[in-house]
């Protein structure tokens, strides 16, 4: 005699699995002091250098360049989380043979990646509420509760991109010794070629002429306009332009997950 399967406890099974399995991916995450440390550390260090001096300044807009400064480091700290501690865990637990053990477990690949997308989220959002908290207490900032929100909402968004380039760079690397440079390689230029640390005005032309076709500028303009700067591009075109790279890069996590499954599970 056999039984039907129950949709609704597949789907509380998966759920409890998903949940367990954040879980995991979160602990790992703050665990880990070597990619911990610079997720929560380096984006306030950046702001007390570069942002704390200036943050009584006004500029010609009106804005205020200290929430300028602290939503340019929002930016900053979401893309810097989401490529090192998913980017670098991957080509790690690839190296180490913990997907070769996975591969013998009823577990689904779908619920693996989105635990692994929902802890760095979360992870995000703790390394976000830090910075902005002590942004906002150490400059004296006063922003309306609403757009505290905004700006940690669209961060959280403009992350995606920067989340499917960090399993392509996870899948694609050779070990965590080559996933650290190449991340590094790709992260720190584009941050500071997208007007992250220096205003796109205070930079050589060339560089404003690349700028508007980075993946971090539109981050950051799509960030920096909830304190009325990121006048250069409308919120459509940055949402576009953030879009067009998360299907390219998915697309190449997707080969890349493919092309190693096909190397090493044949």
């Amino acid at each position: 005699m056999t039984s039907a399967i129950n949709p609704t406890n597949s789907r509380s099974n998966a759920l409890a699995s998903l949940a367990a399995s954040v879980r995991v991916e979160l602990f790992a995450m703050l665990r880990n002091p070597a990619s911990l440390v610079p997720t929560l550390l380096f984006p306030v260090m950046f702001w007390f250098f570069f942002g704390l001096p200036n943050a009584q300044a006004k500029s010609d807009s009106g804005f205020n360049i200290g929430a300028y400064i602290l939503a340019s480091f929002a930016t900053y700290s979401i893309i810097q989380t989401v490529l090192f501690n998913l980017g670098i865990f991957i080509a790690v637990e690839r190296s180490s043979g913990w997907y070769r053990f996975l591969r013998t477990t009823p577990i689904r690949v779908w619920v693996l990646f989105s635990a692994k997308m929902i802890g760095v989220l979360l992870l995000g959002l703790i390394a976000l509420t830090l910075l902005l908290t002590i942004g906002a207490l150490s400059a004296g900032i006063q922003l309306p509760f609403t757009t505290w929100l905004e700006i940690v909402g669209r961060a959280l968004i403009a992350m995606l991109p920067f989340a499917a380039l960090a399993v392509a760079i996870g899948y694609l690397a050779k070990g965590p010794q080559s996933a650290s440079p190449i991340i590094n390689l790709i992260f720190f230029p584009m941050a500071f070629g997208s007007g992250l640390f220096i205003p796109l005005d205070g930079l050589p032309k060339v560089v404003q002429d690349v700028a508007p076709y980075l993946p971090a500028y539109h981050a950051g303009e799509f960030v920096r306009r909830t304190i009325g700067a990121g006048q250069r591009s409308s919120d459509l075109e940055n949402l576009l332009w953030l879009a067009g790279y998360t299907i390219v890069f998915l697309a190449l996590a997707v080969w890349a997950y493919k092309r190693d499954e096909g190397t090493n599970y044949r």
